[in-house]
């Protein structure tokens, strides 16, 4: 496996662990000998990298979360735009085949939401699978994303010790199927933390190679 980037250690936190049986399905492409792609858009962990070392995959990690702070105005298109692309790596000729989102499109306006969702579909194979976790029944939320990893059929999050809430969006899976352009709703499902997991698929048919470069 290759990855783009290593995991670095937390800081002090609790964590807790929920099944999440649509990551397991978003996983089952991988048990065949096609070489594949992940994006992952959170922090780098070592759980994340421990599993897909299994597969025969690319690993990019860009952790998304930590840059929000340098967020540019959401009603400047053309700053957004740059910005994303100087986060996203290079695709090296290659399509995503899973991107994996945690919970970072709960922090994200439905503006910053389309503007991802509008790279990610031109660097996105036909079929490839999108990963979500939503906040659904509570209405407040961390005030910064959490660290996810993959814990064997579990996904586990650390939450930072006396951590500040924000009024948590709750989207619905149409109203953010509608700033994902090119990717449809395939499952929704209530999880037992009372999140809601989100799976979506790239719907185009278009297997025109992506840029080298951005």
């Amino acid at each position: 496996m290759d990855s783009s980037n290593a995991a670095r250690p937390l800081e002090e936190s609790g964590r807790d662990s929920v099944r999440a049986p649509l990551f397991a399905l978003a996983l089952e492409p991988f048990e065949d000998d096609r070489r594949r792609v992940v994006l992952d858009l959170g922090r780098a962990r070592s759980g994340t990298i421990e599993l897909f070392s299994r597969f025969r995959c690319r690993l990019d990690v860009i952790d998304l979360p930590a840059s929000l702070e340098h967020l540019p105005d959401p009603d400047e298109p053309a700053e957004v735009s740059r910005w994303l692309d100087r986060l996203l790596p290079a695709t090296g000729g290659e399509r995503v085949d899973l991107v994996l989102c945690w919970n970072l499109l709960n922090y994200l306006s439905p503006a910053l939401i389309e503007a991802l969702g509008a790279r990610l579909a031109e660097r996105s194979a036909p079929g490839a699978r999108l990963h979500a976790l939503i906040e659904y029944s509570a209405k407040q939320m961390p005030a910064r994303p959490l660290s996810f990893s993959p814990e064997d059929e579990e996904i586990g999050a650390d939450h930072p010790l006396g951590t500040a809430t924000i009024a948590a969006p709750r989207y619905t899976p149409k109203a953010l199927e509608k700033r994902l352009p090119g990717f449809s709703s395939e499952r929704t499902m209530l999880l037992g933390n009372g999140m809601q997991e989100f799976l979506y698929r790239r719907s185009s048919d278009d297997s025109s190679p992506p840029e080298q470069s951005q």
